[in-house]
Order: structure tokens, then sequence, then C-alpha cells
């Protein structure tokens, strides 16, 4: 993922931002394996990947940041939502 998140960045100028490398940096030194942009258009989510042991030195050294926790569905994508138009 590590090696992803470096090939990727070399790509356009516009991948990072100071800031997000920043963040990126803070979470490998606490332990974070890897990492990942995620979304479009200056809004999204920074994924992180880590062994458990190491999310809550993580966590401390992105205080500023809201922790979103996610799992994964082993039945794949689901729609889980749907809001129908009342014409």
């Amino acid at each position: 993922m590590h090696t992803g998140w470096k090939l990727k960045r070399e790509l356009a100028s516009g991948i990072s931002n100071p800031q997000i490398d920043d963040w990126y940096e803070r979470a490998r030194r606490a332990g974070a394996e890897g990492g990942k942009i995620l979304g479009a258009g200056g809004g999204g989510f920074l994924l992180l990947y880590a062994h458990e042991e190491q999310h809550d030195a993580i966590c401390a050294a992105l205080s500023e940041l809201r922790r979103i926790p996610l799992s994964f569905e082993p039945q794949g994508s689901k729609i889980i939502y749907i809001e129908e138009s009342r014409g």
C-alpha cells in the first residue's frame, strides 16, 4: 500500500497536498503500513492500514482528524439505501 502511495503521487501534482502529506507521514511514524486517498474534488478520506495494536498510536498522532471505523463485507458491495422519487 505504501508503494502504491508513492507511485500515485508521482503521477500528478494534485494527487496530494502538504497537509495530507503531513498526516500520512505522521501516521507512518505512528505505525501505519500505508494509506490511500479516497474521494475526489477536495473532499474525501485518508484511508490508513495498520495492525490493530498500532491504531491507538495512530489516532493519537492524528488527534485533529475524526476516525471513521470500517469493516469489510464478505458478500461484496450492496445497496443499503434507495430514495424513491415521488412524482
